[in-house]
């Protein structure tokens, strides 16, 4: 390295981690510690971490190019699972950093062709904390975002570097990307619990198995959202399907998730109402199932812009089918964001359960006795910014639990 290029490495490190530089050295960051606790702005933020990654990270010989192949498996929101604009944004942001700042990586597009290279795979998170140092997520307004991220060494199947640390709140961005905004079924899926358990791992620490066999599916499905988000419809929905039909990571929410809303956007109702009966047996058969249902605030009535809206009454009569035909037993319970008093909060929970039960009821009133319905108010909160907006649409879900049916008493006397 230059001495003009080691002192702005180390001048970037000092931004974040403090005098000692540990972070930039040959030893693991301390992304657990509260030892590198100073906040900084995003913009600092991004070139720091990215930098001790990169520094810190323990690599066997480059190959013959001289250059060590580097995928970036979209960052996430701790939150939610979801890639949200700020984490898109810190991924362009690395992608425009690698070129300049790391001549000894060779940026890839995240594809099944890349993989096949055993690159290094740069993946991440944004955590909402109580402030600087905190690493556990906070569902109450945040006093800072822990930001860390991986190195994962597919040649040697270790994890060859981590780094973190602390942004202002006011520099993050959470509202999701178009994909995971218009997913319908929302549930921490097993391949988000791979990747947060991966990022989870110490240098040196085996890489996550589940994750490895994702990675494919994962590589596919992360083109089927950019694609989706451009409105590239038909090529989003061919490598959803190429997903679907891989043995290992195909059968997960976000494929289901993809081939819906491709099918839906692609105007094939048909295709898009199969792919959701498949969706909620996924769902049904793991206990619970947990729709997103955007309401007016304050209100029992759906949005009323048919574009968010007009699928509701499709999703519940689908629902009520599955259930009647395997003679299951559904509690319904509502929830909402924490903005309003929290009676409120409980009354409008509820009312809003019982909306969809009866929705249900009139796509088949044999189901009186099979659902049941109740409100958790704000109580359960997944964001909980209460910004009644995109960024907390999971707080106002509708989850749907399999309960035992309540036996049938004889009235004969």
């Amino acid at each position: 390295m230059a001495d003009r290029e080691r002192r702005v490495h180390f001048r970037l490190c000092a931004l974040l981690f403090g005098a000692s530089l540990v972070a930039c050295t040959q030893q693991a960051p301390p992304q657990q510690t509260g030892a590198a606790s100073r906040l900084v702005s995003l913009k600092e933020g991004v070139p720091v971490i990215a930098t001790a990654l990169v520094s810190s990270a323990k690599l066997s010989p480059p190959p013959p190019s001289g250059r060590y192949p580097v995928v970036i498996d979209p960052w996430i929101d701790v939150t939610t699972g979801s890639q949200v604009a700020t984490t898109k944004l810190m991924q362009h942001e690395l992608e425009a950093l690698a070129p300049q700042h790391f001549p000894q990586l060779e940026l890839l597009p995240f594809t099944p062709d890349a993989l096949t290279r055993k690159p290094l795979v740069i993946l991440g998170a944004i955590a909402p904390v109580s402030g600087p140092g905190a690493v556990d997520p906070t569902s109450q307004s945040p006093g800072a975002y822990h930001v860390y991220g991986v190195l994962a060494d597919l040649s040697t199947g270790k994890i060859a570097s981590t780094a973190g640390g602390w942004v202002l709140p006011q520099d993050i961005d959470t509202a999701p990307t178009p994909f995971f905004r218009d997913s319908p079924i929302w549930q921490e899926d097993d391949s988000v619990a791979a990747y947060l358990r991966t990022l989870r791992a110490r240098p040196g620490d085996p890489i996550d198995a589940a994750y490895l066999q994702n990675l494919q599916a994962e590589a596919l499905i992360t083109s089927g959202n950019a694609d989706y988000g451009d409105g590239n419809y038909t090529r989003a929905h061919t490598l959803y399907s190429d997903a679907a039909g891989l043995p290992n990571g195909g059968h997960q929410l976000r494929v289901y998730n993809g081939l819906y809303l491709t099918n839906w956007a692609l105007g094939d109702r048909e295709s898009a109402t199969e792919v959701f009966s498949q969706m909620v047996d996924y769902q049904l058969t793991r206990g619970q199932l947990s729709i997103k249902f955007l309401f007016r605030p304050a209100s029992t009535a759906f949005w009323p812009d048919p574009a968010i809206s007009a699928a509701y009454p499709y999703w519940l009569r689908v629902i009520a089918r599955r259930i009647e035909a395997d003679g299951t037993c559904l509690h319904l319970t509502g929830h909402t964001s924490t903005s309003g008093a929290a009676e409120q909060n409980d009354r409008l929970s509820a009312a809003r359960a019982e909306r969809i039960r009866e929705y249900m009821l009139r796509a088949d009133p044999r189901l009186r006795r099979q659902i049941t319905a109740s409100g958790a108010g704000s109580r359960d909160a997944i964001v909980g910014t209460g910004r009644d907006d995109a960024t907390d649409l999971v707080d106002r879900r509708v989850d749907f639990t399999i309960v035992p049916c309540e036996p049938i008493t004889s009235t004969r006397s």
